[in-house]
């Protein structure tokens, strides 16, 4: 563990943007670092986000804490990166010369699914006859150029998965052994188009996948801060590391002597016990889905442990109550017999007012979710001054 490293957490139901300003400005992040009304003071602060829109927030965040400071004076706002969305701005990063020099040009998302498609339309033609002999009937797919392009979207989908993770391509061939190895040919004859076609394309034009020039760009930066320390505090906030290579940009950025890592809403109310089960080395598969694992894992890159993690910023006493109900509620297997020891903690009155707000609705199909929603939200704005938001990870459901 580092002890210098300075890692802080802004809980569940605190407002973020406005937490971390609010800290900076204060001198809370960064040891020797406090704005004193010197309009030039926060020029050389640079501050890394997850994406654009978190990174126009934080402007307008600045703007408006330090007009609430007073003095009536302008001054120059704090340098703001995103970490996720700049695929198609690479200037967003100082990478040195070098580095810049020996990085192939992305290849753009549209010409890659259209210069995969028509490799995926040859695998069909070339299937050997051994393979074909696999199916009852007459390969169907792709069917149509249509169906080619579905599949050429989820061949470059799984791309940017597999580049993203750093992980090996040859390992797939021992992912299935026994009665379903002859269907499994069949899955490794349609990804020879991204193991052995599509990288003898990008060798012979000089080009690159977008994920693995993603890669190579955030490798770069945290090689060139760890080369040459900036003189200023370099903050990285509201990124859980879940990309290996922003982890280990974050890992760079906690051991710079100006720097500070914000995480968002990591547990600090889970038993110990309960939360490595979480971050053990070969946890069980079920525990990668669990909200704090990529938390837990990421503190371990950095090389600090939970306890060393500070919090800022304070949440709403009935928010941090919902926060550490659910938090129980998400507890792994390993500790679930707990349950019945932290819920008589919890009195029927302070649970019922935590979740007060919520309302649980379990909808019989898609389409019936997704009419509640939008129910919801044309309720919300027939009410003067209403604001309301729709929050989720399905893309599918966000289009309905």
């Amino acid at each position: 563990m580092s002890g210098s490293s300075r890692v802080f957490s802004i809980p569940p139901g605190a407002p973020f943007l406005p937490t971390l300003a609010e800290a900076l400005l204060a001198g809370r992040l960064v040891p020797g670092f406090r704005f004193d009304g010197d309009p030039l003071a926060l020029a050389d602060v640079t501050i890394y986000v997850p994406t654009r829109r978190a990174a126009r927030a934080l402007r307008g965040v600045f703007v408006d804490s330090l007009a609430a400071r007073g003095g009536g004076g302008s001054a120059i706002l704090p340098v703001i990166r995103p970490l996720g969305e700049f695929d198609e701005d690479e200037a967003a990063f100082e990478t040195e010369a070098s580095a810049a020099i020996d990085l192939a040009p992305p290849i753009s998302a549209t010409e890659r699914l259209l210069l995969l498609t028509p490799l995926v339309r040859a695998w069909k033609r070339r299937l050997p006859a051994h393979v074909a002999a696999l199916f009852a009937e007459e390969i169907v797919i792709p069917a149509s150029t249509a169906d080619a392009i579905w599949l050429a979207r989820d061949l470059a989908r799984l791309m940017d998965e597999i580049e993203t993770e750093g992980t090996d391509w040859a390992k797939l061939t021992d992912l299935v052994t026994g009665n379903l190895a002859g269907w499994w040919q069949v899955t490794l004859e349609f990804l020879g188009i991204v193991t052995e076609a599509w990288p003898k394309f990008l060798a012979e034009s000089d080009r690159s996948n977008p994920a693995a020039h993603r890669s190579a760009l955030i490798r770069a930066e945290a090689a060139r801060l760890l080369r040459n320390p900036p003189a200023g505090p370099v903050i990285a906030a509201g990124s859980t590391g879940s990309i290996p290579a922003t982890a280990e940009l974050l890992a760079a950025i906690a051991r710079l002597p100006g720097g500070a890592i914000v995480l968002p809403g990591l547990d600090r109310t889970l038993d110990e016990a309960s939360f490595q089960a979480i971050a053990a080395p070969g946890a069980r598969p079920a525990v990668l889905g669990h909200p704090q694992y990529g938390l837990a894992r990421l503190i371990g890159k950095i090389g600090v442990l939970r306890g060393d993690v500070e919090e800022i910023g304070v949440a709403e006493p009935r928010r941090a109550l919902r926060a550490a109900l659910v938090g129980e509620a998400l507890r792994p297997a390993e500790t679930t017999e707990l349950w019945a020891e932290t819920r008589a903690g919890f009195p029927a009155s302070d649970i019922a007012g935590a979740f007060a707000e919520v309302t649980l609705l379990e909808a019989a199909s898609e389409r019936d979710e997704a009419v509640a929603i939008a129910v919801a939200l044309r309720r919300a704005l027939e009410q003067p001054g209403q604001r309301a938001a729709l929050v989720t990870g399905d893309r599918a459901l966000a289009r309905r």
